[in-house]
């Protein structure tokens, strides 16, 4: 698909079949030589992983080797209003290890790579209209971050509680001009993020902290790919952020925007001083990546078996209706 927004033909129907959560899905993958345009139902599951470069270098979750998770379909796409959007996987929770003691079902989608062949950040709102239609509650998104609060470090995990985003992203999924209100006073779900830092507590290593919701951090967001500027960070850090992020507004605001909780497993792999020295060419500190990426994995998917599975939550309440006639009349 070309960079440019498409829109939506004529002559086809751009609603989706969907599938029930006791429709039969098959445990194979796409067979060779299979249409990648294929799979056009869109299964209706409450969960969503999107995963990114927390977890470069790994087929996600078929390698990090979580017992109780596995791959139903892979090389799933579907057609929606904005264009095709790729690399879709259905994966699924053993009853031995979700919170209700039932099995569920995920979507998953890799969103750093998403167009494979260049770079296009109007794939969140193709991704998210998927979620939408599959009627996702609740959205778990991996990545990694940079640090220019100089009290955190690289190798800490930090679930923030607000972001700066400044240009309101720009690729919404709101029907209409004055249709809803969506707050911002509740960007991260303390809910999900109180069990995704009880599980990383457990988990992560000894020598690295874990900042929760609870300390207010907040992360600034910059569109990649170019990597961020010493005056850039030193801009967000005067602004209030703590940590930056290349994916987090997008997937914040458009899990508002279909009525989800939204929660960001991310960790550091840059610090304050990785920004600043001018004489150093790498900015990301090489050994942290791979030496945590298993690791989140592995806490992304348990924090999303514990998840539970019809939540009751406030996030629910922030995306508000508006009376008609404020659309209507002008």
């Amino acid at each position: 698909m070309d960079g440019h927004r498409r829109g939506r033909r004529p002559d086809r129907d751009p609603s989706p079949k969907i599938l029930t959560e006791t429709g039969n899905m098959p445990t194979n993958h796409r067979a060779a030589g299979a249409p990648a345009d294929q799979s056009s139902d869109i299964p209706q599951v409450g969960l969503a992983i999107i995963t990114g470069s927390a977890n470069w270098g790994l087929a996600f979750p078929e390698d990090v080797e979580f017992e109780g998770v596995r791959t139903l379909q892979r090389d799933m796409s579907f057609e929606t209003p904005f264009g095709r959007t790729d690399n879709w996987k259905l994966i699924e929770f053993d009853a031995s290890i979700t919170a209700e003691g039932k099995a569920k079902r995920a979507l998953c989608m890799y969103s750093h790579g998403n167009p494979r062949d260049h770079i296009d950040h109007s794939c969140h709102r193709r991704a998210f209209w998927v979620l939408m239609r599959a009627g996702v509650r609740q959205v778990l998104s991996c990545s990694t971050i940079g640090a220019v609060n100089k009290a955190i470090k690289p190798g800490d995990m930090v679930v923030n509680a607000d972001i700066i985003e400044l240009t309101q992203t720009p690729f919404s999924l709101l029907p209409g001009r004055q249709s809803f209100d969506c707050s911002g006073k509740q960007i991260v779900c303390p809910r999900c993020a109180a069990v995704l830092v009880e599980t990383a507590r457990r988990h992560w290593p000894a020598e690295c902290r874990v900042h929760g919701i609870e300390q207010q951090l907040v992360a600034g967001h910059c569109y990649g790919p170019r990597l961020t500027t010493p005056a850039e960070a030193l801009a967000f850090r005067n602004m209030g952020a703590d940590v930056l992020n290349h994916s987090i507004a997008p997937e914040a605001t458009l899990s508002r925007e279909i009525g989800a909780c939204f929660v960001p497993c991310a960790f550091v792999t840059a610090g304050f001083n990785d920004y600043m020295d001018r004489n150093r060419q790498q900015l990301l500190q090489e050994d942290v990546l791979p030496n945590l990426s298993m690791t989140a994995s592995r806490v992304a998917l348990e924090t999303a078996a514990r998840l539970p599975a019809n939540p009751e939550c406030s996030c629910h309440g922030l995306k508000s209706p508006q009376p008609e006639e404020r659309s209507s009349r002008f």
